[in-house]
């Protein structure tokens, strides 16, 4: 990064943004606060390691995803402190030693002084700029500018429609609250890995492909059925195609496992019974899921759908 090297800066991006983004949309931000996150981070590294002796012997990995999480527990105690309050920092396995995190914590603490003559980081903010459309591409990117006319006449072309013909208690709640992507890590390797299998159900999950996914997340299953996380994401897709005894089946095993996502397979538990108009069942299962789970937040405000 000192170097501004547009492989290494490359490299962090396809490594990390995903799982930078999955963690702040999960904790009640948006894609692109996940990218100013992402950037910022790189940024105030970037500034210590010019200014200090920053040596690492930790792995990169928890080192820069665990600076991410404080970034966003810093942003969030801003945005909304109650929330904030309730997000802890944990650094992925295998950790982080006291030193590291006194380098995160330092690198993160104030601003640092800027030279007008550090060239190299000019450069390295050129790279973060165009990584940004590539990995944090929102709809609201300079690619997807609209004349005002255009916003007003689909604003009224909308909001005819819903007069017309939608009425309010038949909005689309599972569609409101069903949107999630998995997480993967990118993998080469042979036909046989699962990590490259579990790479490209992941793929497939992500454009919506979710009866490509399940067959994919099938060959995980067969040959380990303790692997909670394609069970979970199998769950999603069935409930997703409609297929809701098998999803609950997949759900109910990994909510009642350790797995990380046990909440989130509660949650969509409850968005299966949604699906269903069951919104006493619906509500079982969102009241199953505890304040410091980083789902809650979404279950909070499903719990407020249902009038509860």
């Amino acid at each position: 990064m000192l170097d501004s090297s547009p492989a290494i800066v490359d490299a962090i991006y396809k490594r990390f943004a995903r799982k930078v983004k999955h963690m702040v949309t999960g904790w009640g931000g948006n894609i692109k606060e996940a990218a100013t996150v992402f950037e910022d981070v790189l940024m105030a590294l970037y500034d210590y390691a010019h200014l200090h002796k920053l040596t690492l012997t930790n792995r990169f990995e928890p080192f820069f995803l665990y600076a991410c999480q404080l970034k966003w527990k810093q942003d969030l105690m801003q945005k909304a402190p109650n929330k904030g309050m309730s997000f802890h920092p944990q650094a992925p396995a295998p950790g982080l030693d006291e030193q590291h995190i006194r380098y995160i914590e330092a690198a993160l603490a104030s601003p640092h002084p800027r030279h007008s003559t550090d060239h190299t980081r000019g450069e390295l903010e050129e790279m973060i700029a165009d990584q940004r459309e590539r990995w944090f591409h929102t709809k609201d990117g300079p690619n997807s500018r609209v004349s005002v006319y255009v916003i007003i006449t689909a604003i009224i072309g909308a909001g005819l429609a819903a007069l017309l013909f939608i009425s309010p208690w038949h909005k689309d709640i599972y569609r409101q609250f069903s949107g999630t992507e998995m997480v993967h890590a990118n993998h080469v390797s042979s036909e046989q890995d699962t990590a490259l299998i579990m790479h490209q159900a992941a793929v497939a999950f992500n454009h919506g492909h979710f009866n490509k996914a399940i067959g994919l997340l099938d060959q995980i299953i067969v040959r380990d059925s303790s692997h909670t996380t394609a069970r979970y994401y199998r769950g999603v897709s069935l409930v997703d195609e409609g297929k809701m005894t098998e999803a609950r089946n997949d759900l109910k095993k990994v909510y009642n496992s350790n797995s990380i996502y046990r909440y989130d397979a509660a949650f969509y538990m409850a968005l299966s019974y949604i699906r269903e108009n069951d919104k006493q069942q619906c509500l079982e299962w969102v009241l199953k899921i505890p304040e410091d789970a980083p789902i809650y937040w979404k279950a909070a405000r499903l719990k407020e759908e249902l009038n509860y």
